[in-house]
């Protein structure tokens, strides 16, 4: 009898000890109902969520952006318009150029706008085309994955090595050129990862360039100053950074 007795206690410590360890220590309740969670496993609620690298949205405060595509430059779009000498305009050809196109933005989002600086260099033959602006746009984050866009932008140009306009290089000596335009342009982003996005675009501008040089034929030294207006169509291809909460 003391012998059950004893073996009656010690099974009876043992089975204590097992319900201990196997009952739940805590117990919470929300809408999905009762949860029970053990000493040693944690609630799924205190463990934070891990950020993924990938999101179906871009984002990021600061955006620094490389683009590199086909461009083309009809220079003479335009050469009708009285922005030449009437005693010139008659001898202007058809000046229609093609060539690749590199540029870089700095651009800063807020919400689904940006606005930046963007650079821009075109290599033609014979000249090449430098530009540089005031870049907005705006950006269709409601659709996921493939965010359609839009931009605008407002340019400063300049040309350099030969003329844009041919034939006056032996009547013009020491040209510099110069002038402005507008563009717009659409096209859609697609999120890589978190931090980096893919964009591709066509942008549509209209140039106004002015040439200004020394006439050397009457042997006068007098200045010239010409002129015509164009348009460009570019295919960019970018590649962003994106920086920021």
């Amino acid at each position: 009898m003391k012998r059950f007795a004893l073996l009656l206690v010690v099974f009876w410590m043992l089975a204590a000890s097992a319900g201990a360890q196997s009952m739940p220590t805590t117990i919470s309740a929300d809408d999905n109902g009762v949860e029970l969670t053990g000493p040693n496993e944690a609630s799924e609620a205190d463990v934070p969520e891990e950020k993924k690298a990938y999101e179906k949205r871009v984002g990021g405060k600061i955006w620094l952006e490389a683009t590199a595509g086909p461009s083309r430059f009809n220079a003479t779009q335009f050469r009708t318009l009285d922005i030449l000498p009437a005693q010139a305009a008659q001898f202007i050809p058809e000046v229609i150029v093609s060539g690749p196109e590199f540029g870089a933005a700095l651009r800063f989002r807020t919400g689904s706008s940006t606005i930046g600086a963007r650079f821009k260099r075109a290599d033609y033959e014979p000249f090449d085309l430098t530009s540089i602006g005031l870049d907005l746009g705006f950006l269709v984050r409601a659709v996921p994955y493939v965010h359609p866009s839009i931009r605008l932008g407002f340019n400063y140009y300049t040309t350099t090595g030969g003329l844009v306009i041919p034939g006056f290089e032996n009547l013009i000596s020491g040209v510099r050129s110069h002038g402005g335009g507008a563009s717009i342009g659409a096209g859609i982003r697609i999120p890589i990862v978190r931090w980096v996005s893919i964009a591709a675009d066509f942008d549509y501008s209209i140039i106004g360039l002015v040439f200004r040089g020394t006439e050397t034929v009457s042997g006068t030294g007098a200045t010239v100053t010409a002129g015509t207006a164009g348009t460009q169509i570019a295919g960019t291809f970018a590649l962003t950074f994106h920086l920021g909460g």
